[in-house]
């Protein structure tokens, strides 16, 4: 029902994803709502697609940078952020909690972190969509073209 990205970045020693940062950070802190983002990305992956009503929308700064974060559970505060291309196409990113205390990711200096990463990330990918070097296939579910982002990212 859709195909689910995320950010490869080499560091010292080889490659990780965002992804795999974002479950390795809070692998042993928050294991039961790790599971729970896991099911549901199977769940998108393959049942329901990446409909609108499993994100917050408008994350980002930006109107149009499509930055949302995947629904959480009522009672749970760990955050994943994505780009939703689509109802098909989703690129994951990092996240982390969100204190109890806050209202706004822009108000923890991680999940500001993390939000303003994916938001340069939609940048570059609506960028290249609009040059044409990357697109959308015809089935909807996978991105074609030059995937690779050559400008240095900040972690």
């Amino acid at each position: 029902m859709a195909s689910l990205y995320t950010v490869m970045f080499e560091v010292p020693g080889g490659a990780t994803t965002k992804l795999d940062q974002f479950i390795g950070k809070y692998r042993d802190a928050y294991p039961e709502q790790l599971m729970d983002i896991v099911r549901r990305l199977k769940s998108l992956g393959t049942k329901t697609g990446c409909i609108e009503n499993f994100f917050k929308l408008d994350e980002g700064l930006d109107p149009d940078d499509l930055v949302c974060a995947l629904y959480d559970v009522p009672e749970t505060n760990l955050r994943l952020y994505c780009i939703r291309l689509s109802d098909q196409i989703a690129i994951l990113g990092d996240g982390g909690p969100k204190p109890k205390t806050i209202r706004a990711w822009q108000e923890d200096k991680d999940l500001e972190r993390e939000v303003h990463e994916m938001m340069r990330v939609s940048k570059i990918i609506r960028t290249k969509i609009d040059n044409g070097d990357l697109r959308i296939s015809d089935n909807g579910l996978r991105l074609e073209g030059d995937l690779w982002i050559t400008r240095p990212l900040t972690y």
